[in-house]
């Protein structure tokens, strides 16, 4: 049964003493159930979140958050066009924590258009989470991966893939390929999110009254590693252009660090989410998890089959163009890559 909202509140003042709570809410902030949560507000009008975890994956995320967090000093918040919470305090028993509250909507995918300011902003933002310094991320003991290191982990998950049966050989075989591609994995790894999607987004109003990146949210993967993993969920944005058009402002955002294959990579990553939801499925005995999984991965397959997903493949001769990338997603496929990466990135 989920905890009262005066029950939050009152973990809320053990965990920051002094807290002043003049109102509370029940929150979900768009989430999937991980918490519960409730928003506080003081006399003044300031706000902060307190959430509790609902089973024990929802608080090793929710300490994992905190130590991300913890590495973002003032003065590396300085750097970001945007805001990311501040962790004001916790209790362990029962656990929670509190933090402040980022304004803000969450970001629906169909707002980004090709020629907007939305999908330059979204590009910019991910860019500037890339340009930290990698020693933020190792000095706070969190991980810090080569580019050799990315390229094992997505062979390990392919080799799952292959191993649970459920997966057709066409797509492992493909993936393979992917990754015994040398040329795919020279590329300097960076700063990344890690755990990236639509739903961390926070969007608003900005100087000039187009919106913007205003804030982004669920820091518990961030680690040293490939930044295409931060622009996989971009390929399933639905308008069309508009994932050229985020890559776009994020190449130009980061123009010393030109990566011609990032966008096959990127590609990569977000087809490997449905073998993420399929083993999520397989791994807890949901049949319609692992029902949803299989058909789409059979309709990935017929868009391989039918020329139409993309090459993973690098081509020597000339870099992918950016309005290549925009085809790379077949429209029967597109949104529920977008779809599985964020539940793979809430946690579901």
């Amino acid at each position: 049964m989920p905890r009262h909202r005066f029950t939050l509140a009152a973990l809320a003042t053990l965990a920051v003493p002094g807290l002043d709570v003049a109102v509370a809410r029940t929150f979900t902030g768009g989430g999937e159930g991980q918490y519960d949560a409730a928003l506080l507000s003081d006399g003044r009008g300031a706000h902060s979140v307190v959430r509790v975890p609902v089973d024990a994956a929802a608080a090793q995320r929710l300490d994992a958050e905190a130590r991300a967090l913890a590495a973002l000093t003032p003065g590396v918040r300085a750097r970001l066009p945007f805001a990311a919470p501040v962790v004001l305090g916790a209790v362990q028993k029962p656990r929670a924590t509190v933090s402040t509250y980022v304004e803000g909507s969450r970001l629906q995918p169909a707002a980004v258009l090709l020629d907007g300011p939305l999908a330059a902003s979204v590009g910019r933002a991910i860019a500037a989470v890339h340009d930290l310094p990698a020693g933020i991320v190792a000095d706070a003991g969190l991980p810090v991966a080569t580019a050799a290191d990315c390229a094992r982990d997505v062979e390990q998950l392919v080799q799952r893939a292959d191993s649970c049966g459920d997966v057709p050989l066409e797509l492992v075989n493909r993936w393979s390929a992917a990754v015994a591609d040398p040329a795919l994995w020279r590329f300097r790894p960076v700063v990344v999110h890690g755990a990236m999607a639509a739903e961390c987004v926070l969007v608003g109003p900005g100087t000039s009254g187009a919106e913007q990146v205003t804030g982004l949210l669920g820091w518990s993967a961030l680690t040293v590693g490939d930044p295409a993993r931060d622009l996989a969920w971009c390929l399933g944005l639905p308008v069309p252009g508009a994932p050229s058009a985020v890559l776009g402002a994020h190449a130009a955002a980061r123009p010393q660090d030109a990566d011609p294959t990032l966008p096959q990579r990127a590609l990569l990553y977000a087809e490997l989410e449905l073998v993420r939801w399929l083993l999520h499925g397989l791994e807890r005995r949901d049949a319609a998890v692992t029902e949803d999984a299989v058909q789409m991965l059979e309709a990935l397959l017929a868009s391989v089959l039918e020329q139409t997903a993309g090459s993973l493949g690098h081509d020597r001769s000339r870099p992918l163009s950016l309005a290549e990338v925009e085809r790379m997603l077949d429209a029967r496929h597109a949104a529920p890559l977008a779809a599985q990466a964020a539940r793979s990135s809430a946690g579901e």
